[in-house]
């Protein structure tokens, strides 16, 4: 009888195991729901974890024209445009693979390609530097 126990703790521990060594999926709408406008509303982080609001009387908005092209458009005005790229990137947040978002810019230190951790949580899109003391921002959809 003590065998058949000590056996199924074994398979018990093994199945655990194999579940939580499991990747994340990622949506596969991730990209249908980002298509819109996200307006800034604030940025926080930086060495200090300072919450930097929105200035009063300043715009600044995301716009997802489609699968891959994005504005980025400040006071009314296009002050940036191109294509982003999603991707499954390993996050300093959860350890895990996360969906991440890059605009075509190249860190100045690495040389490489800038992604950001994102979440997307129904009208809310929380854009992350992915190191320490980087900033995180929050858009909400413009509706």
């Amino acid at each position: 009888m003590d065998m058949k126990v000590y056996f199924l703790a074994i398979i018990t521990f093994v199945t655990v195991g194999f579940y939580a060594c499991e990747k994340q999926k990622s949506d596969p709408n991730v990209e249908q729901k980002l298509i819109g406008k996200w307006e800034l509303k604030f940025s926080r982080g930086g060495f200090t974890g300072e919450t930097k609001p929105v200035e009063s009387g300043r715009s600044s908005v995301l716009a997802f024209k489609s699968k891959d092209t994005y504005q980025q458009i400040e006071n009314g005005n296009v002050v940036k445009e191109g294509k982003y790229v999603l991707s499954k990137e390993k996050s300093i947040y959860s350890g895990g693979l996360e969906t991440a978002i890059s605009f075509n810019e190249v860190d100045t230190i690495s040389k490489q390609q800038k992604k950001y951790v994102l979440s997307l949580r129904s009208d809310s899109l929380f854009i992350s530097d992915n190191y320490y003391d980087g900033y995180s921002t929050l858009y909400l959809r413009v509706k």
